[in-house]
């Protein structure tokens, strides 16, 4: 019988002893059949039928690889219960020495998870360690962008323990809080809830299968995330010390008054005193103040505002200079196209915003 063509893939993936290797591959063929999450409809790449024929022919040659391959399947085919059953039974029917890790996927113990928050407060990176079957560590990195209503946009493996991982990824920027496993599936699930993320590009993405797998391991009835409260007092109160200083005094009047507070409240996560480059991109979105019945002199100084505010809330909050210089870059940017857009804009609309063109 002609030998699969995965067959050589396997053998070498197995020659590594990193099971890492193999679950990327297992993932991506699951992937390669999935519906792209983007448009939720099948492309003529993306055929559930095609990995039907996958397993089948890996059925039809018996070995030590195709075995593998499929105890590996018949665990991370979570939504296809027939095609699993399969895997699981002609695994079962053979005798192959197929790696303990491979036979006992299902024993994986998750065993710890870690929230590491950007001092600038619109992301974090989720860890969860795990451990298979012969000791070999796996570490699962999610990022969640709440510039994005706390869409997953990011996600890597690596073969390696979290500890280990926690020690490499010290970075002064970000902070390390531990948090419940069951929290952890209740972030991540709630991340995966967007369809904007990326995940659907042809230049690859390999984990979906291994990731939902994984986080089905994890406890259920965790919280999910909750933006932080937005306290309008507050930010009242930072707008009149703002304009009470040097660099705001030049904008102490109503129109720049709402303007502010719109930008405080309307962008990022709502956090008056963190402004990332992330954040000012999405403030400098033009189309944004497409609905403000604002002077268009008032409009146009966004950028002005922006680079007299950003450095008086992130001294207030002990935001480094690097971080901030970094948001005012894009600033400088990002300006004369803002300007551009809102005037193409308003002329367009045969609009003034509410006059004084100044």
């Amino acid at each position: 019988m002609d030998e699969s063509p995965l067959v050589p893939l396997i053998r070498e993936l197995l020659s590594t002893r990193r099971p890492l290797e193999l679950l990327a591959l297992a993932s991506a063929l699951i992937r390669a059949a999935a519906p792209d999450p983007v448009t939720r409809l099948k492309s003529p790449r993306r055929d559930p039928l095609w990995l039907d024929q996958v397993v089948t022919g890996l059925i039809d040659v018996p070995c030590r690889e195709t075995t593998t391959l499929l105890a590996v399947l018949a665990e991370l085919l979570i939504d296809d219960e027939d095609l699993r059953a399969r895997c699981r039974q002609h695994v079962a029917a053979r005798d192959d020495m197929v790696p303990a890790w491979a036979r006992r996927l299902g024993d994986i113990d998750v065993y710890r998870a870690v929230r590491m928050p950007h001092v600038l407060g619109d992301a974090d990176q989720l860890l969860i360690g795990a451990r298979l079957i012969g000791g070999h560590e796996l570490t699962c990195l999610v990022y969640i962008d709440h510039n994005l209503t706390s869409a997953a946009t990011d996600v890597l493996f690596l073969q390696n323990s979290i500890a280990n991982v926690l020690r490499a990824a010290d970075h002064p920027d970000m902070g390390v809080a531990e948090m419940s496993l069951a929290d952890a599936r209740a972030w991540i699930t709630q991340g995966l809830e967007h369809p904007l993320i990326g995940f659907g590009d042809d230049s690859g993405w390999l984990w979906p299968a291994l990731l939902t797998w994984l986080i089905r391991q994890l406890p259920d009835n965790g919280t999910r995330y909750l933006p932080p409260a937005v306290d309008f007092a507050q930010s009242e109160d930072l707008l009149d010390a703002f304009f009470a200083s040097p660099s705001g005094a030049p904008f102490n009047a109503c129109e720049y008054r709402e303007l502010a507070l719109e930008l405080l409240l309307d962008t990022g996560t709502g956090d008056p005193l963190r402004w990332s480059p992330t954040r000012v991109e999405h403030a400098l979105a033009a189309s944004s103040y497409g609905d403000t019945y604002m002077p268009i002199g008032t409009v146009l100084n966004v950028p002005e505002i922006l680079r007299a505010y950003i450095p008086f809330a992130h001294a207030r909050s002990g935001i480094r200079a690097e971080l901030t210089a970094a948001a005012i870059a894009v600033v400088d940017r990002m300006a004369q196209s803002y300007k551009r857009e809102v005037l193409e804009r308003a002329a367009d609309w045969g609009e003034d915003f509410g006059a004084d063109a100044s």
